[in-house]
């Protein structure tokens, strides 16, 4: 071993109890900061006399001093309490270290060799004009060092992004790679695919934007970030997940995350191409900040597998389904569901369908310039024990072709509609009529509404006739509760025909025509 340095530098000072410097004081040096340690007498000065104690300068300074073999760190005393010492040459030692142990024979040589491999993989990483990484600078890993974290334009798995290379098999190699609670990362760019991304389980689909939607003024190309299906693909689903015991699926299947990702079937003219299909046992998918746009077919779509067993437990949360061929989202015996902030426009069919999806819930959805329901509940709810119906909370409508919400259902358990606000549905193609309304209820099941608003008007231009015809329709239901609401139709504000049972409207103020001035009735 070999003598550190101590003392010598401007913070090394003798103070007494108070702080104050003492000139000339005499120190005790000691090998620990409690009364257990032994005080250190094998010291030696600057110039290697030994010295058994320390002693002040004129100013109370503490000369450069050696302490004994291997001592990294002593305790002083000045009459103040002991204080911590650390060596002075303890950094110089190291890089002595370093370069006399060095295989290549100097640190110089080694940054020589890494400046050598700078903007390669391993080497010192260069920036492209973005500030990111190039892709070719990422070393290749393999098992077992592979990460959670998978990017798909490493060269392990040669994704270009370009909106040109068919991206289809780089991309399902990094998603079959992944493994259970692995990310497969889309850095910006187009992303182009010929054939369905097939999800299994645990999988997590992340880009870095999703464009919820591109506003007046902007051009879909402004906002490349996404998976575009190549014209080529008019079948299937651009993604997939399938729980059902096929032989190349698993009969139960979940847990799959996608994230911050928009798909787009934009180039695609013919065919029944859909966004996201699920068939089968596919449990606790979640899609958050997801875009799905311009379909051939339908946005996001379940269905059954040869055991009659159907996706559930989904939530959804910020999603946008946009100008799809189709309908926006079809849900059924989706149980357990959540759909908070999911948006559907210019669908040319419905805008969400949801089949005996028992015990859902939605909330802050809307559904606007869809082509049939903006919302449409049918089916047969409720039909096994424990099951309910749903829950709609501060949900909207806009000028949808049909009725801006029509439950049809069947079942026992109550539909509960909260706060919901139609506008200008019932469009019709343009003439309005038709006798559609902002809610119309045609169910045998129980529904009560408490808050409902709904408003005439025009497209945007003021072109087309007034709709909806009516406010409020109600036709052959049963168990209905209205409370609190404005409706006002072009024809009436609430229209009653057929056979009702156990209906109850109040507190409902009514407007009919084209305008708020004309035909007010307060009448419930």
């Amino acid at each position: 071993m070999a003598r550190n340095l101590f003392g010598g530098s401007a913070a090394d000072v003798a103070e007494d109890s108070a702080g104050a410097r003492v000139p000339g004081a005499s120190g005790t040096v000691w090998d620990g900061p409690t009364g257990g340690a032994s005080q250190v007498t094998d010291l030696t000065d600057s110039a290697g006399v030994p010295i058994s104690q320390l002693v002040a300068d004129g100013n109370g300074m503490i000369s450069a001093f050696y302490g004994p073999d291997g001592a990294e760190r002593l305790w002083l005393d000045f009459g103040g309490g002991r204080v911590s010492l650390e060596a002075v040459d303890v950094g110089e030692r190291l890089s002595t270290h370093v370069t006399a142990d060095d295989p290549h024979g100097s640190r110089a040589a080694v940054m020589a060799e890494l400046d050598a491999l700078r903007g390669s993989a391993g080497g010192l990483a260069t920036l492209d004009p973005t500030g990111m990484v190039p892709a070719s600078q990422i070393p290749v890993l393999t098992p077992p060092d592979l990460l959670d974290w998978l990017n798909v334009q490493s060269p392990q798995f040669g994704a270009r992004g370009d909106g040109t290379a068919n991206d289809t098999a780089a991309i399902q190699s990094a998603i079959n790679a992944a493994g259970i609670g692995g990310v497969v990362y889309f850095p910006k760019g187009v992303y182009r695919t010929s054939a369905p991304l097939d999800l299994p389980r645990g999988v997590t689909l992340m880009g870095s934007h999703s464009n919820l939607m591109i506003g007046p003024g902007m051009q879909d190309d402004d906002f490349p970030c996404y998976i575009q299906a190549l014209p080529s693909m008019t079948t299937g689903a651009m993604i997939q997940i399938i729980g059902d015991n096929d032989g190349a699926h698993p009969a139960i299947n979940g847990e799959q995350r996608i994230l911050n990702l928009m798909l787009d079937g934009s180039k695609v003219t013919t065919g029944n191409l859909d966004g996201i299909y699920a068939k089968g046992n596919v449990q606790n998918v979640v899609l958050r900040d997801v875009c799905v746009r311009k379909m051939p077919n339908n946005g996001i779509i379940t269905g059954s597998n040869s055991a009659n067993e159907w996706p559930y437990s989904w939530r959804l949360h910020s999603v946008m389904v946009d100008n799809c061929h189709a309908n926006g989202v079809v849900f059924e015996r989706q149980t357990d569901l959540s759909m908070i902030d999911v948006q559907v426009i210019g669908c040319w069919a419905t805008g969400f369908r949801l089949t005996n999806s028992a015990n859902t819930i939605l909330e802050a959805c809307r559904a606007e310039w869809c082509g049939g329901y903006g919302f449409h509940l049918t089916g047969a709810w409720g039909n096994w024990p424990g099951s309910g119906s749903m829950t709609m909370s501060a949900c909207s409508t806009d000028r949808n072709g049909w009725d801006g919400v029509r439950v049809d259902a069947t079942g026992n358990g109550p539909f509960l509609i909260n706060a919901l606000m139609t506008r200008r549905d019932g469009r019709n193609g343009g003439p309005g009529g038709g006798g559609f309304a902002g809610l119309a209820l045609l169910n045998r099941a129980p529904v009560v509404v408490n808050g409902l608003t709904c408003y005439v008007g025009t497209d945007d231009g003021g072109t087309a006739n007034t709709s909806p015809q009516y406010g409020l329709r109600v036709a052959n239901a049963r168990d209905v509760n209205v409370t609190g609401a404005y409706l006002h139709g072009a024809t009436a504000g609430v229209f009653q025909e057929g056979t009702n049972e156990r209906i109850r409207l109040t507190g409902l103020t009514t407007v009919a025509g084209n305008n708020y001035a004309e035909d007010r009735v307060s009448a419930y």
